[in-house]
């Protein structure tokens, strides 16, 4: 079967639940925390789709990479996916995306923007644009610039843009201006956004166009990744601080 790792609201394990459920593969799933929140609804999900679960503390998740458990997962016949299902196979994937964009949009777009987590969208739809006159601008949803060496160790030399100015704090975190952002977003566009990602990834753009980052007759292509199940999950841990946000 399959063998994945992630946070216990992790839109990954979602899909990954969700996938091996489609396709009748056996799945395993190794979540970090202390403790299995039965109530929290990815949680609820996974277990719906008849996924076994493994808790991890954060302590033994950190050596979720090492030798001699990746070899103890091989020796049991799992495939592997690593966490945010960064891997050759999925950058694959997401070079297929670049390729329908190109097919697409005549002319090319001058821009496309996507947000980034463990960076493997950012790095399939650079070796995507490659060839043409395409910029991709990746909005980091981490704090820090560390991200830019895992994405140029694999683009080898491609030419892309890392925005490190709209993590609000870091991965997963917020703050009440993002979330009105998000609310308005969607009451203006009907378009839902989530706070971790494209949240993030459209505040930063509707920044950078309100600072005339770009030309008046650039054309720029905004990817939204999905992850909306990530709002169910936010509204479960923080709707009574914050207010439902949709």
């Amino acid at each position: 079967g399959i063998v994945s790792f992630g946070g216990a609201f992790s839109n990954h394990v979602y899909a990954t639940a969700s996938a091996c459920q489609i396709l009748q593969i056996p799945c395993k799933l190794f979540l970090r925390g202390y403790a299995l929140d039965y109530q929290n609804p990815t949680v609820k999900f996974i277990i719906d789709c008849g996924v076994e679960i493994e808790l991890l503390q954060p302590s033994d998740y950190r050596l979720k990479t090492d030798s001699a458990f990746i070899n103890i997962l091989e020796d049991q016949n799992y495939y592997i996916i690593p966490e945010g299902g960064t891997n050759d196979l999925g950058i694959k994937g997401v070079s297929e995306l670049g390729e329908e964009i190109i097919q697409q949009c005549a002319p090319l777009p001058d821009y496309v923007c996507v947000a980034a987590g463990t960076g493997g969208t950012a790095i399939g739809l650079i070796k995507a644009f490659a060839n043409v006159d395409t910029r991709v601008i990746v909005f980091s949803s981490l704090k820090g610039d560390f991200l830019r060496d895992a994405i140029s160790a694999e683009v080898h030399g491609l030419d892309f843009e890392l925005i490190t100015d709209y993590h609000f704090g870091g991965y997963g975190k917020f703050s009440r201006e993002l979330i009105s952002f998000c609310n308005l977003f969607k009451d203006e566009n009907n378009i839902s956004l989530e706070p971790v990602y494209t949240g993030k990834m459209m505040y930063g753009l509707y920044e950078m166009i309100k600072a005339d980052y770009f030309l008046s007759t650039d054309t720029v292509v905004a990817i939204h990744t999905g992850g909306l199940q990530g709002v169910v999950g936010f509204n479960y841990r923080y709707g009574d601080k914050l207010g439902v946000m949709f």
